[in-house]
């Protein structure tokens, strides 16, 4: 997963500190963050109605690029592996 790689600082104390690069929570375990991004960011769909529209809204976009063969963005890209854990086809 090299699109969400947690950014690794120092804390005060010398602590190593994983950082989400979507939403900046701090986490002082790999395993904290794993979690984090998996139940936060990749498997969770919009139930409400105008939000579900915007990312169906984003799904045919991102198919259209695919079928032209453009390029993806890193948004695009971690859409698409969202799509992939969750089970909706394009």
């Amino acid at each position: 997963m090299s699109l969400l790689k947690a950014i690794v600082k120092e804390d005060r104390f010398g602590n190593k500190v994983f950082i989400c690069p979507l939403c900046g929570h701090v986490f002082y375990k790999s395993k904290q963050y794993t979690k984090h991004l998996m139940k936060s960011h990749l498997k969770n769909i919009p139930m409400k109605k105008r939000k579900r529209k915007k990312f169906l809204k984003q799904i045919t976009l991102l198919k259209i690029k695919k079928e032209q063969g453009l390029e993806l963005t890193r948004w695009e890209k971690i859409l698409e592996l969202k799509l992939k854990l969750t089970g909706y086809k394009i």
